[in-house]
């Protein structure tokens, strides 16, 4: 089973609060009773359990046009990010529903299953300046710059300033493993996934 492969993009020199947000590969699915004309586009699916700030992909509703997904399942670009309103409704925030048709019937919500934090007890993440070299930094939840947050479904990484001042503006990559109680360890994204480092130019 492949991993996700994850980009995390921070800038030297800034206070980061990231949220990580894990997918299985297995899928979940909400039925959708009603797609709105607004800007931004509203989906109504009742009690989806999506979590905010996660990918969904639109399925099998024609009105959306090219926003909609061709393939099953969805590929990755066909994933677009939500802010959840309610229980029964997402927003697609970067789509302009206003012109598309009026919804008749049918269609789903379809997205990665989150991966189950309540298994976990602690996360550990190794940046190394390239797959099998020198490891730059041991970031975990019990030096305090990961912190799992099971309410929302997400891994924040979370650095200070002090801390990013010393990287370099230069890419890098990680993994990430969750830990189990009695110390058994998942790796739940790619060993290539990529930390990218933005310089910075407001210095003083």
């Amino acid at each position: 089973m492949a991993l996700q492969k994850l980009t995390l993009t921070i800038r030297k020199g800034s206070a980061e609060n990231i949220p990580i947000r894990l997918e299985q590969s297995a899928w979940s699915y909400a039925t959708i009773s009603a797609v709105s004309q607004t800007a931004p586009l509203r989906i109504s699916a009742p009690a989806h359990s999506i979590p905010d700030g996660w990918r969904v992909a639109i399925m099998n509703v024609k009105s959306v046009g090219d926003f909609g997904a061709a393939n099953n399942p969805p590929k990755d670009n066909e994933l677009h990010t939500i802010t959840v309103i309610d229980a029964d409704t997402a927003e697609f925030n970067a789509i302009n529903g206003a012109a598309f048709r009026a919804h008749t019937s049918g269609g789903q919500l379809a997205w990665h299953t989150p991966v189950d934090l309540n298994l976990y007890v602690g996360a550990r993440m190794n940046v190394r300046d390239k797959v099998g070299g020198a490891l730059l930094f041991n970031w975990t939840t019990d030096t305090g710059e990961l912190e799992i947050d099971v309410a929302n479904d997400s891994l924040w990484l979370r650095l200070d300033d002090l801390v990013t001042e010393t990287l370099t503006a230069k890419n890098k990559v990680f993994d990430i493993e969750l830990i189990r109680t009695g110390g058994d360890a998942d790796r739940v994204c790619a060993h290539d996934s990529t930390l990218v480092v933005l310089d910075e130019t407001t210095t003083e």
